[in-house]
């Protein structure tokens, strides 16, 4: 087991600056947010307490097994099973994406609907399963708590921490969590347990039920991973990390991994890790098998956290007749019939239409209840918003940041964006040179009214700039924007 005193030694003893063009033979290297920040807030993001020991091997399963020569549960016979690749930010709560984007995918899987793409919360897993941001937490006790306890939609408790880096409380999930939490049947390990490393085609056929969970040591070439077949070469060990397995590929030798740290990083979120890696990918494994989900049905419209205005469609997916029920912070859960039903190439749904103006404006949670089946579906949340709200964006430094002085490495911004009804949709930090010509910028789609936002200095060369955030919002069509103060600063790296 590594200690994180170990990690900093060993990050200290080398750069993790690679050049743009920095390339091996079988992955291709850049820079990116990741690779960019402080060492202190690198291994803090590396959440897995304990990094695998041990490898795989080859079995000769394969013959047994029949095991195909490829397998993306992004791509299985043409559909997509996987949600959207998610951003821990800078928090060490790597174990509870990974964990929750396997259940997300495994629920999927398991309920034979590629269109139910639920959402768990990683925030409420992560804070009332034990994890902390400074210490990070364990997959298998993830695993567990998912089994004992269970876990709510993402609408129960919304992560905070990767914009704040700092812990939430488990009582900070909604009052009716318990109504809305999701339980796992069992956890399987498919590689690991009491035994280090294990069979690659045991894994391999673990997978064709669905994702796992799995651990790897990150090396320091890891965090410049653009795209190929990762291998590690050089670099010393970082820390542990939890992701999602969701795929591998024969041809490639390679595992499929599905990241946390956003679409920026990888191929788009994701990483191909080859067998041979010393990383440890793949020998600790963690399944989720899920009890059975008779009339499962899910809202796919309005489409989670999206701002609509004026007329919206409200459609549920796996079933023709239900009813809508939804809940705002100004009014009473109201219930709206769907009685246009239809099926399309085998796939039920229900749709209706209702004019949001009716509405107060604000943030609202929908979910529907089959009425044949009586089966509900998850909760989503969505703004309704139809005329302009104000809207005001400031920011200051963070505490130990002259902007009156030469800046240099990753300077982060206490940002204060507020408005009178709804969030904003995006949050940028943007950066003007002299002549007032944008040259950097950097947003945020999942705004609080308080947060914290940092800025790679080094994506512009040294020289005189003006910084600012800007705002943005639409509203029935319209984009309203605003801008906070600029602030002069120097760049010095």
């Amino acid at each position: 087991m590594f200690q994180k005193s170990l990690f900093t030694i060993l990050f200290t003893m080398s750069s993790i600056a690679f050049a743009a063009t920095d390339s091996h033979p079988t992955f291709k290297q850049k820079s990116n947010w990741v690779s960019e920040l402080p060492r202190e807030q690198i291994i803090k993001m590396l959440g897995v307490q304990e990094p695998p020991t041990g490898s795989l091997e080859f079995s000769g399963m394969k013959s047994e097994a029949n095991l195909p020569a490829s397998l993306d549960w992004r791509n299985k016979d043409g559909i997509s099973f996987l949600g959207k690749v998610m951003n821990q930010g800078n928090c060490g709560s790597c174990v509870a994406f990974a964990s929750v984007a396997t259940l997300e995918g495994q629920v999927s899987v398991s309920t034979g609907m590629p269109g139910l793409k639920p959402t768990f919360s990683p925030q409420m897993l992560f804070a009332c399963g034990g994890g902390a941001c400074e210490r990070g937490w364990m997959p298998g006790s993830a695993a567990n708590f998912l089994k004992s306890s269970g876990v709510a939609d993402e609408a129960c408790m919304p992560y905070t921490s990767g914009s704040t880096g700092v812990d939430a409380s488990c009582s900070d999930r909604c009052a009716d969590a318990g109504n809305r939490t999701f339980k796992i049947a069992d956890v399987r390990k498919p590689s690991g347990g009491i035994f280090s490393g294990g069979s690659i085609e045991a894994v391999k056929a673990a997978l064709l039920k669905g994702p796992l969970v799995t651990t790897l040591t990150v090396y320091e070439d890891f965090l410049t991973y653009s795209s190929g077949v990762y291998l590690h070469t050089k670099g010393p060990a970082l820390g542990g990390h939890a992701v999602s397995l969701v795929g591998y590929d024969d041809s490639k030798a390679a595992w499929l991994v599905r990241n946390s740290w956003g679409e920026e990083f990888g191929e788009n979120g994701y990483v191909w890790v080859a067998y041979a890696d010393k990383s440890g990918i793949g020998s600790q494994t963690w399944g989720f098998e899920i009890a059975p989900m008779n009339g499962a049905i899910a809202v796919t419209s309005p489409a989670d956290r999206q701002f609509v205005s004026g007329k919206q469609a409200f459609t549920v997916q796996g079933d023709t007749s239900a009813e809508f029920f939804l809940s705002g912070s100004k009014g009473k859960e109201v219930s709206i019939d769907c009685a246009n039903g239809s099926v399309a190439s085998g796939v039920k749904l229900c749709m209706t239409t209702l004019d949001t103006n009716t509405l107060p404006e604000g943030r609202y949670e929908i979910y529907a209840q089959s009425k044949e089946s009586k089966a509900k579906s998850q909760v989503r949340e969505f703004f309704v918003v139809n005329k302009a709200p104000s809207m005001s964006l400031s920011f200051t430094a963070a505490p130990g940041l002259n902007l009156n002085s030469p800046i240099k490495g990753r300077p982060e911004f206490l940002v204060s964006a507020k408005t009178s009804s709804v969030p904003f949709e995006l949050v940028e930090f943007r950066v003007y040179d002299a002549s007032g010509k944008l040259v950097s910028r950097k947003g945020n789609s999942y705004v609080l009214s308080d947060m914290k936002m940092g800025w790679r200095s080094n994506t512009v060369p040294n020289g005189n700039y003006s910084i600012l955030f800007h705002g943005e919002l639409n509203v029935a069509g319209k984009l309203l924007a605003v801008d906070s103060p600029a602030v002069k600063i120097t760049v010095q790296n």
